[in-house]
């Protein structure tokens, strides 16, 4: 299946040893600019519903979790009224399993037995989870700090886990090193499969919202997939003529690690990487320069969204509230919510805004 790289326009066959342009860049899959509901499988309550529009080359999955369809709630913070997307309830507690979903289905189809990763934990607990559904060998390198109930996660499925000593970046560059060794990376930050199925959130937005798009859609940010799989997501609807406008992206970041948002501050269209100089609650954030850092640039511009810092006290407290309403998830989830206290200035009270909870708290220790 033919893949086109965003930041210098080269197209290519995708392989599994092919993972990255030749630029360094992520590939993006080149499918068709349609969007025919009619192609909606209803039956499904999976991400396999939309299998007829992802344009890959096998008609069904090879093997399924059943991620996907979740629940899109209503709730009140900080006064404001909120659509919480509950992606903490997926198969292994974290909205990663949409794109592993997809990509182990690629990597199935072009015969690849022996997949590496690196993770903060939850897209190491996904990747381990469909690797073992699927018969597949993984390893996941993961920071030797990253929370030891991700890491046990991990090896219950049976993956070689490998904690890595110091920095976040470190476990990136074992799982790079063991692919130059032969084994395929199965990476959730440059793999084109993941990336499409993070899209699938938009269109199921798109259904619940009785086929509208929201005003606003509020993420936390680290290799940004989910933000760039809502926009790409969204403007696949907008070309076909099934919403009327975009919805305004605002990017989260912790403070104590916030490229993309010093990045916009500084009206940049590259990002530099930010030493982190002390550790955030929002492990799943810490990426000191996103892989997608440009195409993430490109889809806070595009839909006049923002990028938000939040203090660490902001996201303990964002959780502690989401708790007391029924909503128990990890830091880096409530990272988003606690930006709404930033930006609700600039929401009409009409306005539907939607705030995805990506990740468990059963994954780590709670703070409070």
């Amino acid at each position: 299946m033919t893949v086109f790289c965003p930041e210098c326009g080269r197209r290519e066959n995708l392989t599994p040893r092919n993972w990255r342009c030749k630029c360094g860049g992520a590939w993006e899959y080149e499918i068709p600019d349609f969007f025919d509901p009619g192609q909606i499988d209803t039956f499904d309550s999976s991400i396999w519903r939309f299998r007829n529009l992802f344009g890959l080359e096998f008609d069904n999955p090879y093997v399924c979790l059943g991620a996907g369809w979740t629940s899109l709630l209503p709730a009140k913070i900080e006064n404001q009224r909120v659509l919480l997307k509950t992606e903490y309830i997926s198969p292994t507690g974290s909205f990663k399993d949409r794109g592993t979903s997809v990509m182990i289905n690629v990597l199935i189809h072009q015969g690849v037995s022996h997949v590496t990763d690196d993770s903060s934990g939850n897209a190491g607990a996904s990747l381990a989870a469909y690797s073992a559904r699927a018969g597949i060998r993984v390893e996941i390198y993961v920071p030797e700090y990253a929370s030891q109930s991700k890491q046990s996660q991990i090896k219950v499925f049976g993956a070689e886990l490998h904690p890595v000593s110091g920095v976040r970046k470190n476990a990136k560059l074992a799982a790079l090193d063991a692919a130059q060794k032969g084994v395929v990376l199965a990476s959730h930050a440059y793999h084109p499969g993941f990336l499409l199925g993070q899209q699938t959130v938009a269109w199921e937005v798109w259904e619940q919202l009785g086929h509208r798009a929201p005003d606003w859609y509020i993420v936390p940010v680290g290799q940004g997939v989910h933000l760039l799989g809502v926009w790409l997501g969204f403007k696949r609807l907008l070309n076909a003529s099934l919403v009327n406008h975009l919805p305004r992206l605002i990017a989260v970041q912790p403070e104590n690690l916030a490229p993309i948002c010093r990045a916009i501050q500084r009206g940049l269209n590259h990002v530099s990487a930010v030493e982190q100089i002390k550790p955030s609650l929002a492990e799943g954030l810490a990426i000191d320069n996103p892989v997608r850092s440009q195409r993430i640039l490109q889809a806070i511009r595009d839909t006049n969204g923002k990028c938000v810092m939040v203090s660490e006290d902001a996201i303990l407290s964002a959780q502690r509230d989401l708790a007391r309403i029924g909503f128990y998830v990890e830091p880096t989830s409530a990272t988003a919510v606690a930006a709404l206290r930033s930006v609700s200035h600039l929401i009409n009270p009409n306005e539907k805004i939607v705030i995805p909870l990506t990740g468990s708290g059963l994954k780590g220790a709670p703070m409070f």
